[in-house]
């Protein structure tokens, strides 16, 4: 996980000096109980060391195994713009090089690298490319490689899927190792997705039907669904003349003349294999029967080219409710867990059965068929145009439902499928989720019209406090690597922002650029200048809500924690006309003092920018500040050390500006006791009112709120009380 708040080091400072990690073999019998003591043991004089690839020596970011027992090893360098895929052979604990990967940007590391069961020659394959995947011979070269491959691969081949951002967007390549060709490196066969959308996991493989089941953003990047995309679109190839496919096959391999930039060829990005659930999830199975524009990489890339031109089918969608989908695929690609939820729609677990045949279109140009899931329905009826498919396409059906937060008391038995029993939410259900009302999705360009931005809103019972203005709070994360908005119902469940809206405050959450699920060139827009355009953008998310006369523009606050710690006090420091009022909880004030891998990420070695490094602190731009401050803290925070409170700290008494300290002295980077978090978040919503609501109206809502409280042994103290947020702050 590449978050900033999952991210550490051992001192949690940039060094100078390149960090090396070194790579060793440690065999053991597992089978003997012995051996795997004297293993553990005395693994040092055991161990076989290997050597990391020259270019890439810094990071060991993945470990994969393959098939037939060997180990592939992932490395990045220190500007993490290379990856080097390095297959290791364990007997005899030498290295080899697969490919290699370069990006002008960074290289952001991902869970889909996915070993095949049998390897897939070229032949098999519609839109192949046959290219060399990292500094392998010229298209010429390449193409007489890829022709003389033998019928059957020799033993010792092996295939897989990879996934790469090198059209800006993250999609899966298909890529086979044939021992003793193209340099012992492995050819891209074909790109399996393409387009503006981002493939996020892979859920499955079925090599017999022809299918990989991915999940991803193709409907919107509010939402995350299950898609079926095929693997060697052999359909296709199938019913094409050879002549056409050796015509494919010639153009998709054109050379441009320049054959520097037929060397360095990377190909898909990181990847760790994984899933440590599928193997207890099938045995579980068997029991029951059974708009952002894309932004290149500008690197050498010949294999990239040809395979990104190389046309590919859209995905068939298979979740069909609206929201975010989190799936879990059994091994043989028969069944899957959907959780799901969606604005207003709390979590809900069902299982789906796969249908046995999933034909794919012909042409990768005809008309997409959006294929459907088909729900049981209920009392046998059917009572939704949504349960039919668009297309004659073999429907999944749903297997039972595990969990619904709506009827959690009707999920005493999950073999029960509890929709088919009529009964509906009680009154006691509906009344709690009226209490939870969803935020309004609001989308608008950015001040230069480049990007458009989605922001949540929260805004307050206009019958209890009127049609508005309002004051305005802006809850930030900002940060690479996490989405605030989308279709879920974690936005309906942000106790905090419902309690702030509950006070007559207006609550908005923005996607500012930086953020993930957009694309590579979104998030790449903050490159070597954090804190810059993440400011602009939430300024004109507030000018925004000031024009629809939702904000009132005099009274304007901001909170967020860690990475949105940081924004909040830069919002404050850098647009003090703008925001008056900031919470910032567990800032980093200085990238010279946060972990080595995350900040050079995305600001470079400090030696190589050093006026990025001053400009995106806080520190300079302390003397602007004009409004009310109050940093959170915990003295024991692991990830972001209280230094960084302590040095931001030390430059507000030299500016002689006031400030407010909040400490908590037996917490890390979050509150998690629960006296501790209740007193938090009286402390910010009391903060709040004082600073940007009138006088009277703000005692009258903190006497309302009195009842709100926890005793130090966190009892309630009323019928109010709050209780402890859960998830993300």
């Amino acid at each position: 996980d590449q978050r900033m708040d999952e991210s550490t080091t051992t001192d949690g400072r940039v060094h100078d000096e390149d960090s090396l990690e070194d790579t060793g073999i440690v065999s053991v019998d597992t089978a003997h109980t012995r051996a795997c003591t004297i293993a553990r043991e005395n693994w040092l004089t055991h161990v076989k060391w290997l050597d990391p690839p020259p270019q890439a020596k810094e990071y060991l970011a993945r470990i994969n195994w393959l098939p037939d027992g060997t180990v592939c090893a992932q490395w990045q360098n220190r500007l993490q713009s290379t990856l080097v895929l390095v297959r290791i052979d364990i007997a005899k604990g030498t290295t080899r090089p697969l490919y290699v990967e370069t990006s002008d940007l960074w290289i952001n590391l991902n869970h889909m690298m996915r070993p095949l069961p049998k390897p897939i020659h070229p032949d098999e394959c519609d839109g192949s490319s046959g290219s060399s995947s990292s500094r392998g011979p010229t298209a010429a070269e390449q193409q007489g490689c890829y022709q003389k491959l033998p019928h059957p691969l020799p033993e010792g081949s092996f295939s897989f899927l990879f996934a790469s951002e090198r059209t800006g967007f993250s999609h899966l390549y298909l890529y086979t190792y044939v021992p003793g060709y193209n340099e012992d490196r492995a050819i891209l066969v074909r790109q399996v997705s393409g387009g503006d959308w981002m493939v996020e996991s892979i859920a499955g493989v079925d090599m017999k039907k022809d299918v990989v089941y991915v999940t991803g953003t193709h409907e919107s990047p509010l939402e995350r669904h299950l898609y079926a995309l095929p693997l060697t679109n052999r359909s296709r190839k199938d019913s094409a003349h050879d002549s056409s496919n050796n015509t494919s096959r010639n153009t998709s391999l054109h050379n441009d003349g320049n054959d520097d930039s037929m060397i360095d060829s990377p190909p898909p990005n990181s990847g760790g294999g994984g899933g440590g659930v599928r193997r207890g999830f099938k045995q579980v199975i068997s029991a029951f029967g059974g708009g952002s524009k894309p932004r290149r990489n500008n690197s050498s890339m010949n294999n990239n080219i040809s395979a990104d031109d190389s046309p590919t089918p859209d995905p068939i969608k298979l979740t069909t409710e609206p929201g975010m989908h989190s799936i879990v695929m059994d091994d043989n690609c028969k069944y899957f867990v959907d959780t799901t939820s969606d604005l207003g729609q709390p979590t809900s677990v069902k299982v789906y059965k796969l249908p046995e045949i999933f034909p794919f279109p012909i042409s990768s140009h005809a008309a997409s068929p959006s294929g459907k899931l088909k729900k049981v329905p209920r009392n046998n009826q059917e009572n939704s145009d949504r349960s039919i498919p668009e297309q004659r396409l073999p429907a999944a059906q749903r297997f039972f439902s595990l969990f619904d937060s709506c009827r959690p008391s009707s999920m005493s038995s999950p073999f029960v499928n509890t929709y088919n029993n009529g009964s509906s939410s009680s009154a006691e259900d509906s009344n709690w989720l009226s209490k939870l009302p969803a935020p309004e999705l609001l989308s608008y360009p950015t001040s230069d019209g480049t990007e458009t931005l989605h922001a949540a809103l929260y805004r307050p019972d206009p019958q209890v406090f009127g049609p508005g203005p309002y004051p305005l709070i802006c809850a930030v994360y900002g940060g690479p690597h996490v989405q605030r908005v989308s279709r879920s119902w974690a936005q309906c469940a942000d106790m905090r922002a419902q309690r702030l809206r509950s006070f007559g405050f207006a609550v908005v959450k923005c996607d500012n650029r930086g953020s993930s699920r957009r694309g590579l060139a979104f998030e790449s827009a903050v490159r070597n200048r954090l804190g810059r355009l993440e400011v602009l953008d939430q300024v004109t998310t507030v000018r925004q809500l000031v024009t629809r006369g939702i904000a009132d523009p005099n009274r304007v606050g901001i909170y967020g924690w860690s990475y949105g710690g940081y924004l909040a006090a830069m919002c404050l420091c850098r647009a003090p006309d703008v925001f008056h009022v900031a919470v910032s909880g567990a800032p980093v004030t200085s990238w010279d003092g946060y972990d080595t891998h995350y900040t050079e990420r995305y600001m470079g070695l400090p030696a190589d920018n050093p006026n990025g490094y001053r400009e995106s602190a806080v520190f300079d731009h302390v003397p602007n500040m004009r409004g009310k401050l109050m940093i959170v803290h915990g003295l024991i925070d692991e990830n972001v050390h209280f230094r960084h409170t302590a040095r931001l700290i030390n430059r507000l008494i030299a500016a002689g500006k006031d400030y407010d300290l909040l400490i908590f002295p037996d917490e890390r980077h979050s509150p998690r006791r629960l006296r501790d978090r209740i007193y938090m978040e009286q402390r910010i919503s009391d903060y709040f009112l004082k600073n940007l609501c009138e006088t009277n109206n703000a005692n009258s809502i903190r006497r309302e709120s009195a009842g709100y409280s926890t005793s130090a042994t966190g009892q309630s103290g009323g019928k109010g009380s709050v209780r402890p947020m859960v998830g993300h702050l």
